[in-house]
């Protein structure tokens, strides 16, 4: 079968895109059985997935993908066989990893040349890393460590039969025979996976800070800030082991704690001499200690989205449709909803006419049924143009995973919201968004492993995603626990960078400094990488946020970590809300219902001057009024309004509507008059001139054919 065949160019896409499903699942997937390499039913779901893969490509010809997941299938089905094999083989996660890059960058490589289906050099070598690992996997030692350890099994299940002499000296050699194998099994970058523990105390971290810095004078790169890490883990350890210690260890454990009094005492340096001295005890000591190979689960245990197995996914039947037609389709209920307006301002205009009472009740009995139907339309025809966050939630697993790894750092990620909807529109402009930020936060936000464990903190940093859907907008928030931001440095920065002057940065709050982040160019860090550095990532998220009227919230928490978080409307598309008409002066104005608290009579005389305003008193709270004829420019004889001034102000009344905005309000506007309440579809402005018109988000058009502007309370509250 031929991809060229015209006649098949159609289903060729539906399998590209069904291969870009699969790739994101296999991320998923990956990370999850990372974290527990011994779940058998993500393993299970890894191979299912490399078999449709091969499958499906193998129908299209496509036959670099058929190839390797072909291998990558054996392997999974070996490691189902025996789901213990990835705990002693973790590189061969890195090799699953591998494969689904490849498979992303063949598809991404076929959508400009269709040919692009045979094996190259590249794909041939990395077959030839998976014929290594099986080889691995297979060979001789690896079926003696699997030998012996069964023999240590049946040994221990014989104690208990021996004498006690007996048992006492066979319970030490299983113990030295299993250390040993625990030891050999492990490969180089597996040293992480060796837990020391003594009598129920765990020493692994102080063990891992000793042995690290060790290492680094041994090799002349050590400094006063390595001795400082390396004697306070050294302390811990004599304290720890001080409070537990059996008779066979006592005397070594006294003996690191002489030699930790006289360092400190006669202040010495850590010299050759030194580093002998502490290396040799600290081997003597793990002799002592019982060791045991860690799996990736119990590092992390349970919790949050990357961990416990992979996460199933619902399984959707979807048709495919130009999102252009789902556009034009909206278009015209949104003209429908303006029609079934013109029935309701006919209805009125009947009824001021005295038209017969039994025909205007049915007249309204079908236009409110028209009415109904439409929005119900309308929320369906919404509903199809919205996708789950998981869309775009499912990729940041994986990038989490990769940055950490690449920069020497440990961190997991947790989601929550993942089926929290969003308009299809902006799921690209708020993924690239999130990618910045994300990546910020595990490359600048999170510390090192052994800063975070000098701080407290545990070893593994954390990332957290939620998402939370408010009334008509969604809040994407992005926290980790890392170190916060450094307002001093960033400060610096700008001011070195010609953002700020000195006087400006020496002026501004802290809310202020913390906003700094999103200007162009503005870095904290000294060099340039491939992750960050360029001050160009932050920059991004504030225009891609302003592009869709959303807004940026940040919360800084120094030395605990920083929340961005992003709020963006629902949809980018049409809109229909319930609305208040009012009138201010000459002109009416609609604002949306969600922006209205309350609407409240005040006496005339309960509303005072303030400064350039007034206030009243409401409930025990001073409300303040806004100047709306003032900010729209509208003619105005004072702040009351009077039509009279010698009007008997005890017998005048004002009607004010109490604004809702982001933060609680306490303000409000005046209108000379409530005209109604009436349902409006919601229209951008199409010309630029309009779109810099400050306190309006939109236009609607009336049932009588007026055209009116839609008043946005946050703009006013903000004034």
């Amino acid at each position: 079968m031929s991809v060229t065949d015209e006649n098949l160019a159609e289903l060729f896409e539906q399998y590209k895109d069904e291969v870009r499903e699969t790739i994101g699942t296999l991320d998923n997937e990956l990370v999850a059985i990372e974290q527990d390499p011994t779940s058998s039913e993500t393993i299970f779901s890894l191979f299912r997935h490399m078999h449709s893969l091969k499958g499906s490509s193998k129908m299209f010809n496509v036959d670099n993908i058929a190839n390797i997941a072909h291998r990558l299938e054996d392997l999974m089905s070996l490691i189902d066989k025996n789901n213990s094999i990835l705990t002693k083989h973790p590189k061969i996660i890195d090799l699953l990893f591998k494969g689904n890059d490849i498979f992303r960058d063949i598809i991404a490589r076929l959508e400009d040349d269709i040919g692009y289906t045979t094996m190259t050099a590249d794909h041939v070598a990395f077959v030839g890393e998976i014929q290594s690992q099986f080889d691995k996997i297979n060979r001789r030692d690896s079926q003696l460590v699997d030998a012996a350890r069964k023999l240590l099994d049946d040994l221990e299940s014989l104690l208990p039969a021996l004498e006690e002499m007996d048992t006492e000296a066979l319970k030490k050699d299983i113990a030295e025979v299993t250390t040993g194998l625990a030891l050999a099994t492990l490969e180089e970058e597996g040293a992480n996976q060796i837990r020391f523990n003594y009598n129920g105390v765990d020493l692994t971290e102080d063990v891992r800070v000793m042995e690290e810095n060790l290492t680094l004078f041994k090799n002349g790169k050590g400094g006063p800030d390595q001795a400082k890490a390396f004697v306070e883990a050294a302390n811990r350890l004599y304290r720890n082991l001080a409070e537990v210690a059996a008779e066979d260890a006592m005397s070594l454990i006294a003996e690191l704690g002489d030699g930790l009094s006289l360092f400190d005492e006669k202040e010495l340096e850590m010299d050759q001499m030194m580093v002998e001295f502490f290396s040799s005890m600290l081997n003597e000591l793990k002799e002592k200690f019982h060791v045991e190979v860690e799996t990736p689960a119990q590092k992390t245990g349970g919790g949050g989205r990357s961990g416990g197995g992979a996460v199933k996914e619902p399984q959707v039947k979807t048709i495919r449709v130009d999102e252009a037609k789902i556009d034009l389709f909206l278009e015209s209920v949104g003209k429908l909803i303006t029609k079934s307006e013109i029935l309701n301002h006919l209805q009125f205009s009947f009824r001021q006419a005295g038209i017969d009472t039994g025909l205007l009740r049915d007249f309204s009995t079908v236009s409110r049924t028209i009415s109904n139907d439409i929005v119900n339309l309308q929320r369906s025809i919404m509903e199809v143009r919205q996708v789950e966050m998981n869309n775009i939630l499912k990729k940041f697993p994986r990038l989490v995973r990769d940055i950490s790894h690449k920069i020497g750092k440990e961190a997991e990620m947790n989601i929550v919201g993942e089926r929290v909807p969003i308009d299809k529109s902006l799921l690209d402009d708020v993924e690239q968004a999130m990618v910045h930020i994300v990546r910020n936060a595990v490359d600048h936000g999170l510390e090192e492993p052994e800063a975070r464990l000098a701080a407290g903190k545990p070893r593994r940093g954390s990332v957290n995603i939620r998402v939370t859907p408010e009334e008509a907008a969604i809040l994407i928030e992005v926290a980790d626990d890392g170190r916060g931001l450094d307002l001093a440095k960033i400060k610096s920065k700008a001011v070195e960078r010609g953002v700020l002057s000195p006087e400006q940065a020496e002026a501004i709050g802290d809310k202020e400094a913390e906003m700094l982040i999103f200007n162009s160019g503005l870095s904290t860090k000294d060099q340039a990488t491939d992750l960050s550095g360029r001050g160009v990532g932050m920059d991004v998220v504030m225009t891609n946020l302003k592009k869709w009227n959303g807004e940026v919230i940040v919360d800084n928490q120094p030395g605990h970590g920083l929340t961005v978080g992003l709020r963006l409307p629902v949809t980018n598309t049409l809109l229909t809300k319930e609305a208040i008409m009012l009138r201010v002066g000459e002109s009416t104005f609609c604002l949306p219902l969600e922006f209205v608290n309350e609407i409240v009579t005040v006496p005339a005389s309960a509303v005072h001057r303030h400064k350039d305003g007034a206030v009243f008193r409401h409930r025990d709270m001073v409300i303040s009024v806004i100047d709306l004829k003032g900010l729209l420019g509208l003619d105005r004889d004072g702040v009351f309004y009077e039509a009279d001034p010698k009007a008997d102000v005890s017998k005048e009344s004002h009607v004010f509507i109490i604004l809702r905005g982001k933060v609680d309000s306490r303000q409000s506007i005046l209108a000379d008059e409530i005209l109604g309440q009436q349902k409006i579809v919601i229209k951008e402005f199409e010309l630029e001139t309009f779109r810099k018109l400050p306190y309006f988000n939109g236009l609607t058009l009336l049932g009588d054919g007026r055209v009116v502007l839609i008043l946005d309370s946050d703009k006013l509250l903000e004034s």
